[in-house]
């Protein structure tokens, strides 16, 4: 398979921000798609967010890697998860529980199409 190359040149080539999760407080979390343009096997973007708390639900599987802001991932039943600004985070499908950001977060993203189980 013929690598993609996906060259941006500014925010104009990034789908539209769409909100995310449900707030326990007051942060806005939005993602945005890499030029809306379909990749075969995972959706690729940035989500970003303000400082506060919030739920959600990881349905498929995604890989994280954290461009900058810190904070915490506590997944239901689990160890609550620090992170920062050049770290990566991997959450399996159907992973759930309540992010609580110190910093404001920008990081990119890979979900992996059909791995929810």
């Amino acid at each position: 398979m013929q690598p993609i190359h996906f060259k941006l040149e500014g925010d104009a080539q990034f789908g539209e921000a769409k909100p995310l999760g449900k707030p326990v407080g007051v942060p806005i979390a939005q993602a945005r798609l890499a030029l809306n343009e379909e990749v075969p096997q995972a959706d690729i973007g940035f989500w970003e967010c303000t400082v506060g708390s919030f739920e959600r639900e990881i349905m498929q599987a995604e890989y994280s890697y954290f461009l900058k802001g810190a904070g915490r991932f506590t997944p239901v039943g689990g160890e609550t998860i620090e992170f920062k600004a050049g770290e990566s985070m991997y959450f399996s499908a159907n992973t759930h529980g309540v992010w609580e950001v110190d910093e404001p977060v920008c990081k990119t993203y890979v979900i992996f199409k059909d791995s929810a189980q």
